[in-house]
């Protein structure tokens, strides 16, 4: 219902009442309600006969003014051939009870009282005029204008409330919260003319709107608008034979550049799905230049099969220009795991750390409980290892020790070890990560966004808004590592050269291992060969609880090993490497332990090859749509200036213009008409549960599967008992009555 548009009750011999139900379904289509400000309020004068206006319009805002000032509401009834109109009272009607007082949603509602207030307005000679004036009531009138607003004819909102209020709503906001806000705007409840009911049918009229087009149309559409708005914009679809729509993947420019810079590194997950069509979301992550979470494409899944894993990583391979990752991070997924070995092979494959110890508690919560020290000993031989064969000795002197060869759990894990355990990813590149929890952190806060009864076009939009708020982030990051100064720590050299080399965030982090080198002593092995680091005393984040660790040094190549691997891992210089580059008066971070990755010059001289590279193609290109865009403005600038002095000749141009446009896009349309391919939305299925594949299942879920297995047992027991208790009836044949029978022997 357009809220605009006001009900208009026809005069009725049955008379009746007015309900708000019916007052939408009674909207006149031609009828366009005006609605009085302030001034005019205040300025109300009484009607009179005689009195003329312009229109018709004028005419009914005029004594509309009137009852809302003075505590009734007025409606069109008759009229004839329209050039004689009746603006009559609310209560006009006869009285009468609802016709169905007993259904379940009740309306409130206005009752008749045959009410005689009128005013006749006929036209003559062009202008609309006061024929016949009646203001006498035979009923109360509303006391206050306070009140009157609430008559359903009184309830409107300005055009520039319905923008703020979809502003508003497109933000997520909640009518009662937009109501709050626009109390502030005007000063009270009381002087606002609509309520929550109007932002609701606001929103509704704009869904309606809306639903001319299916979902994967508006889709179309609205990706059609992005390729346009943002060059780079990619996306695609997998449909089935009937071109239902199964799978959608989609990026743009600026996530393919971070891909091509920091694409060594995913992590990918699925725990967020619409509701509408159940269709996983899985967006791929990775880790930016300033280590912060930056997505390098999205999709919505038809299912979690292997299949479908695989069409999404070779579809990201295609758009990525067949750049492979170094790593991939995912959960406990069967179907992942086959899809990542057979397009990526299995040397990327890493499962999630955390998951595992998750799962490993809740399966194992009953073990630990028994046996007292065997969680931490796990804990340590997991954390504090690091190397495969100091693990794997661990491990099985832990499982020899209680006897845990048959724990099926522990089995799996063992056998999964290669898959999940730190030590056997030392020489890994995995930054500042053990767990997906980008991936997840990323879902979760798309659920701030997306709700779940989203349509796949809202959902595009959303990841839109994501994206520009992530690209924001990183400008100010970019500001900070490149304008800013930093606050230095200490007095050593080497934490300035850092400062100079790396973003602002890598920055603090080598910050704060150049702080916890303090903490250590060297101790000289073999010189300029092997050198011992000892930690003297505790300091925070604490990565190996071990007390000594062991460097290799190769002058020759510039090479400083330290057993913990952080460079590897993580891409900057431990604390022990600083700790002897201290002993050793090294004071500049060698070039290579710089990975580029990291560096305030990696992001922005890539930058600035693709803005060169845009700027040789727009000289190269003589037709370019800036160059054109430029022409047109100038010359359209020439034209208004000219034409915009009279109004009549301006509002005929802006016509004159909008009419060749709408003809070229009908022209475009036509065109593309013959090679349209009409697709079809997927299916609409109940709201169910993620599916993860072949995951060990969690305490909780065991049991409570486990009790509806106990319990349906239990009543197929208790039924079969009470059946072999009762005795069975002997089969009594039914023989026909006494005459039926009698009459049975007369025919034979």
């Amino acid at each position: 219902m357009n809220i605009e548009k006001i009900l208009c009750i026809q005069d009725s011999a049955e008379g009746g009442f007015l309900t708000d139900e019916e007052g939408e379904d009674a909207v006149a289509e031609d009828e366009e309600y005006l609605f009085p400000n302030p001034d005019e309020a205040e300025g109300t004068k009484k009607p009179e006969i005689g009195m003329s206006f312009d229109t018709l319009d004028d005419a009914h805002r005029f004594v509309n003014i009137y009852g809302q000032v003075n505590g009734f509401a007025v409606f069109k009834g008759r009229n004839y051939k329209n050039k004689k109109i009746f603006l009559m009272c609310n209560k006009s009607k006869k009285a009468a009870e609802p016709k169905n007082p007993h259904k379940k949603r009740k309306r409130s509602y206005v009752k008749g009282t045959s009410c005689k207030m009128r005013i006749i307005v006929v036209l003559q000679q062009g202008r609309w005029k006061f024929s016949d004036v009646d203001l006498v009531h035979n009923h109360d009138l509303v006391s206050s204008p306070s009140l009157t607003k609430f008559f359903i004819n009184h309830r409107y909102m300005t055009v520039e409330e319905k923008k703020i209020s979809r502003i508003l709503q497109e933000a997520r906001i909640k009518p009662r919260r937009i109501m709050q806000i626009f109390r502030k705007m005007k000063g009270s409840f009381k002087n606002m003319n609509f309520g929550r009911t109007q932002l609701k049918n606001l929103k509704q009229a704009d869904r309606k709107q809306k639903m001319r087009n299916t979902d994967i149309d508006s889709t179309m559409n609205y990706v059609k608008k992005m390729q346009k708005q943002h060059p780079g914009f990619y996306y695609t679809m997998r449909t089935d034979d009937d071109n239902t729509v199964r799978s959608i993947f989609w990026t743009d420019a600026s996530s393919r550049l971070n891909y091509k810079l920091y694409g060594d590194f995913i992590s990918f997950d699925t725990t967020f799905s619409t509701n509408k069509y159940n269709m996983p979301f899985a967006p791929l992550v990775g880790i930016n230049g300033h280590g912060r979470t930056v997505v390098f494409g999205y999709a919505l899944l038809e299912n979690q099969t292997a299949e479908t894993f695989s069409w999404l990583f070779n579809v990201l391979l295609e758009v990525m220009d067949g750049r492979r990752p170094e790593i991939i991070i995912t959960d406990q997924d069967a179907a992942m795991k086959k899809a990542i070995f057979e397009v990526f092979g299995t040397e990327v494959h890493r499962n999630c750390f955390w998951h595992i110890m998750r799962n490993a508690r809740e399966n194992l919560g009953t073990l630990l409980k028994d046996i007292e020290n065997l969680g931490k000993e796990l804990e340590k031989v997991i954390y504090e290892s690091i190397s495969r064969e100091e693990f794997d000795e661990g491990w099985t002197a832990i499982i020899e020790k209680y006897g845990l060869q048959e724990n099926s759990s522990l089995k799996m894990m063992w056998k999964n070890r290669h898959m999940w355990v730190p030590a056997y990813f030392m020489d890994v590149f995995c930054p500042f990560i053990k767990t997906t929890g980008r991936s997840e952190s990323t879902n979760s806060s798309f659920k701030d966004y997306v709700l779940r009864k989203d349509s796949i076009e809202t959902f595009l939009q959303q990841c839109e808004i994501f994206q520009e708020e992530q690209a924001e982030i990183e400008r100010r990051d970019r500001f900070e590592s490149n304008v800013q100064e930093p606050v230095f720590a200490s007095m050593q050299m080497i934490e300035r050269h850092a400062a100079e080399v790396y973003t602002r965030s890598i920055y603090l982090k080598f910050q704060k291992e150049v702080h916890n080198s303090g903490a250590y002593s060297i101790e000289e092995v073999e010189k300029d060969v092997k050198y011992n680091v000892h930690r003297l005393i505790q300091h925070e984040d604490i990565e190996f609880y071990r007390k000594t660790f062991t460097i290799e040094v190769d002058q020759n190549y510039n090479s400083f090993n330290c057993i913990c691997k952080k460079y590897n891992r993580d891409g900057i210089v431990c604390c022990h490497v600083l700790r002897l580059f201290t002993q050793l008066g090294i004071h500049k971070i060698p070039d290579n332990y710089i990975k580029q990755r990291w560096t305030k010059s990696y992001l922005e001289e890539e930058l600035k090859r693709h803005k060169l590279k845009g700027l040789e193609q727009i000289v190269d290109c003589g037709d370019d749509p800036i160059f054109r865009h430029a022409m047109m403005m100038n010359s359209l600038s020439e034209m208004c200036s000219k034409v915009c002095k009279d109004s009549e000749r301006s509002e005929k141009f802006m016509k004159e213009v909008q009419m060749i446009f709408d003809r070229m896009e009908c022209e475009e349309n036509a065109s593309q008409s013959t090679d349209l391919v009409v697709y079809k939305d997927p299916a609409i299925v109940e709201a169910v549960s993620v599916d993860k594949g072949h995951r060990l299942c969690r305490p909780a879920e065991k049991s409570s599967m486990q009790k509806i297995q106990k319990e349906k047992a239990a009543k197929e027991k208790a039924a079969k008992m009470k059946e072999n208790a009762t005795p069975k009836k002997k089969q009594i044949s039914k023989q026909p009555p006494k005459k039926a029978r009698q009459k049975q022997m007369l025919v034979k």
